[in-house]
């Protein structure tokens, strides 16, 4: 029996699917990793090349001998396959761009029969005119008339690509909407704790193959719960924006500021060592601290808002928890110390309040 060529690519693409597959699940147990289905998407995508950042992250985990646990496979999943707040936006943009498609295909199998129409017109009248030279004037109008027939579909067939490519426009701003709302703060604008998780995966592989600096900077607003109990949460709301914007001022380039949650923040800064993060930690405290704070909402509650500040500069190889934690650790200290003051980790170097 003779396979064809359509056959014969099946086949072997089936071929190569199933070889990845058993490498996918190869590795997953020489990594430990377990065998769930969201695991071994993240494998499968690894082992097949689909995803070159996700294949280069997993590179540099396992070159760094960094252990690859539950946290870190979720993390890897959420960023490289789920998307919990855009997946029913995607689904329904995804439907109406196969509509958009196939009306675009209809159209242009339009254009193709209207021109095969066309043809086949203009050569009837075409032999009518060597066998019927008396009928010329009755053959000029037919000629006439199918040529407007095709000037009308084209003109119609303008308006339709138009309304398609329309459409395909919308759907793009759509995504892109989506895409910015599932990683922006609705209340402050700046990055959300979802995009921030991202950043971090992201900036450490990077850094870990460059061998740049990567800080991170967790800040806290202090007595931010007494603010919300003296003058209610609409206040609290015009303090958490007031620092997210002097974060936002004090950093430049590809750096990240987040809400972490709540009343606290956090800001990745790639090629900046401990010392450059401390200082603009430091910046943002003064910054804040000569700025008399007027809520909207209580105009007599007067006050200056600061912040707490803890940084720790990346160490190649360290789990991204471990540094969340040393930063935190850090700040936890700046905020037992008095509050209002920069602390980084690891480093002998305390900003206080001169």
């Amino acid at each position: 029996m003779l396979i064809s060529g359509t056959e014969l690519m099946y086949l072997n693409g089936a071929k190569q699917v199933d070889s990845q597959a058993e490498a996918a699940m190869a590795s997953m147990q020489v990594h430990g990793v377990p065998q769930t289905p969201s695991n071994f998407s993240v494998w499968y995508a690894y082992h097949s090349g689909q995803n070159p950042d996700l294949t280069r992250t997993i590179e540099v985990l396992v070159s760094n001998n960094c252990p690859i646990d539950d946290q870190t496979l979720d993390q890897l999943y959420e960023k490289y396959f789920r998307s919990p707040v855009a997946d029913m936006v995607l689904c329904d943009t995804s439907i109406r761009a196969r509509e958009t498609l196939k009306t675009v295909l209809d159209l242009v199998e339009r254009v193709r029969s209207d021109a095969s129409g066309i043809g086949a017109a203009i050569n009837d009248i075409s032999t009518q005119l060597h066998t019927n030279v008396s009928g010329l004037a009755e053959l000029i109008d037919s000629l006439v008339e199918e040529t407007g027939k095709i000037a009308g579909r084209s003109e119609r067939l303008g308006l339709d690509l138009k309304q398609s490519v329309d459409k395909i426009g919308a759907l793009e701003r759509t995504l892109q909407d989506v895409r910015r709302e599932a990683t922006t703060d609705g209340l402050t604008g700046i990055a959300n704790r979802r995009y921030f998780d991202m950043s971090l995966q992201t900036m450490s592989g990077d850094a870990m193959n460059s061998g740049d600096d990567l800080s991170l900077l967790l800040v806290d607003i202090d007595h931010f719960k007494k603010v919300n109990d003296t003058w209610g949460h609409a206040t609290g709301d015009e303090v958490t924006q007031l620092v997210a914007e002097a974060l936002t001022q004090a950093v430049k380039g590809q750096d990240c500021v987040a809400r972490y949650g709540g009343e606290e923040f956090a800001v990745i800064l790639p090629g900046t060592s401990i010392d450059a993060a401390v200082r603009v930690g430091d910046n943002v405290r003064t910054a804040l601290g000569r700025r008399l704070f007027v809520p909207r909402t209580a105009p007599q509650a007067v006050c200056t808002v600061t912040v707490s500040v803890g940084v720790a500069c990346y160490e190649p190889g360290e789990s991204l928890s471990q540094w969340v934690q040393r930063t935190d650790a850090a700040l936890y200290q700046a905020k037992r110390s008095g509050r209002n003051r920069v602390v980084s980790a690891g480093v002998p170097c305390t900003w206080s309040p001169k």
